[in-house]
């Protein structure tokens, strides 16, 4: 029913949702050109969501058609309804009284404010820039876009949300770390001992480890003296060697 009022009234905004819905399936060739954009797009009423929703037009479809919708008129400019009534002839003006006392509901009212608003829509479609129209097509390459720049926006912010979650779960481990640094240098001893590369591969990752936790504590110096002894120490094991370079420890 408030669809029916807006449509009695000269809104034709359901109408132009109509369109978009035509375009979202297909239904018109490419270089269909859209219909004049009603203004006050960008400002749906309730009842005008409702149709959107139910017969599940693309809101981004109608976001980009309202990109060039001018904003909804503030209301019936009563001086500019007087003046234009004034200009009607005598005949036609007696008939309009007429019909208020005859006609019951408001079917003489919106005849009469269609024509008033149909008259002020031929100015303003008159404008150079309400003649510029976009195609289906164009339409629906700006969706297709817009879907694309989300997607990638999203992806960015779930990569952000996982660095971050990553980065303080590293925090917490080095915390725990600084606690038990002369264990974990015995740890690496333990395992350069062993040779096997496994064990090799265990004592890089801890001195990793242990090089991040300097870095965090501003004592690098003291981490590389420590670690020139390792080299020194194991300066026969090629493998655990070459394991240190590639680590750029």
């Amino acid at each position: 029913m408030s669809l029916r009022s807006d449509l009695l009234h000269g809104g034709i905004r359901c109408l132009y949702l109509g369109w978009l819905l035509c375009a979202q399936n297909e239904e018109f060739a490419e270089d269909e050109l859209e219909p004049a954009v009603p203004a006050g797009l960008g400002e749906l009423s309730a009842p005008l969501h409702s149709p959107i929703e139910f017969l599940g037009i693309d809101e981004n479809l109608v976001e980009i058609a309202a990109t060039v919708s001018a904003p909804l008129d503030a209301g019936l400019d009563r001086e500019e309804l007087a003046t234009w009534i004034q200009s009607l002839p005598e005949e036609e003006k007696n008939n309009l009284l007429v019909a208020a006392v005859s006609e019951p509901g408001e079917r003489w009212t919106n005849g009469l404010l269609r024509r008033f608003e149909q008259q002020n829509t031929r100015r303003t479609l008159s404008a150079p820039e309400a003649i510029c129209r976009r195609t289906a097509g164009d339409l629906l390459r700006l969706v297709h876009t817009r879907e694309e720049e989300r997607l990638r926006a999203n992806r960015a912010a779930e990569a952000a949300r996982r660095e971050a979650k990553d980065e303080a779960t590293r925090s917490r481990y080095l915390d725990q770390l600084g606690k038990r640094e002369e264990a974990t240098w015995s740890r690496i001893a333990a395992h350069n001992q062993k040779r096997q590369p496994n064990k090799y591969d265990k004592a890089v990752h801890l001195l990793i480890d242990l090089r991040d936790l300097a870095l965090r504590q501003g004592r690098v110096a003291a981490f590389q003296s420590a670690l020139g002894e390792l080299r020194q120490e194991n300066a026969a094991k090629e493998s655990l060697l070459r394991r240190l370079t590639k680590a750029k420890l």
